[in-house]
């Protein structure tokens, strides 16, 4: 009797501590409290970059951060373009005349003045457009020999024979003269010019040079009176394949 009395009396005291640790688990530790966003700053528009320098264009901005300031266009000048003067071109046939700078003062090419210099040598045969590094070497020649003026005696050429284009057929040649100065003073200083072909004109009648532009230089003397063809008599040239290798663009800029 007793042993059921304590048999109750746990079921008794154990049914409602069964339930109150029951009741205890349904709640958890409550989740710590979140800080609240900070405030987020507004976007920053884009700012484009300069067409020139590539560099953000902030006014001011520290250039360590967003590169150097837009160049001034006067700084891109170089001082052989600027001072170069005018060269006085003429036709010996048709003694058409025009004064033309070819560079502009940061020392690119004026393609319009290739184009006067392309009318002015045009003769009988017509004009044609000349190669850039041909005028380019017409210009250079005159600047090394300090002259303002020079001679178009032939440009542009058509062809002899059908099939046959030689360099004055492809606006690649000009025989010329600068007034003042030695024909073969003016062939020797070619001469020493890469990729190109000289020639001179001995002959009493005639002390014109020859120049077109070419890949391997070739030199030579042509003693023809006017109007007659002669063979030519090739001159040496050992270090020619040195000195054609040693070619860059700025071989035919007027500097020396």
């Amino acid at each position: 009797m007793t042993r059921m009395c304590r048999g109750r009396l746990f079921r008794t005291l154990a049914l409602p501590a069964l339930l109150l640790v029951a009741e205890c688990g349904r709640y958890e530790e409550p989740p710590p409290a979140v800080p609240p966003l900070a405030p987020v700053a507004p976007l920053t528009p884009v700012v484009p970059a300069d067409p020139v320098t590539m560099a953000l264009v902030v006014p001011g901005a520290d250039d360590a951060l967003f590169g150097p300031p837009r160049p001034d266009p006067s700084t891109l000048e170089v001082a052989w373009a600027k001072e170069l003067p005018p060269l006085q071109i003429e036709c010996a046939n048709t003694r058409a005349k025009a004064s033309l700078v070819l560079y502009e003062p940061d020392g690119t090419v004026d393609p319009i003045a290739i184009d006067v210099f392309s009318l002015i040598a045009a003769d009988a045969n017509g004009a044609y457009p000349f190669q850039q590094r041909l005028v380019q070497l017409v210009v250079k020649a005159a600047h090394h020999f300090d002259v303002n003026s020079l001679v178009v005696v032939s440009g542009y050429r058509k062809p002899r024979r059908k099939g046959m284009i030689d360099h004055h057929a492809k606006g690649e040649a000009v025989d010329f003269r600068l007034p003042g100065v030695d024909y073969k003073k003016l062939a020797a200083y070619l001469r020493t010019l890469p990729r190109v072909g000289v020639g001179v004109y001995t002959d009493p009648r005639t002390h014109y040079v020859h120049l077109d532009v070419r890949d391997a230089s070739f030199h030579w003397l042509d003693a023809s009176p006017p109007g007659v063809i002669w063979r030519e008599a090739r001159l040496p040239d050992p270090k020619q394949a040195v000195r054609d290798a040693e070619y860059s663009s700025e071989s035919d800029l007027p500097v020396e």
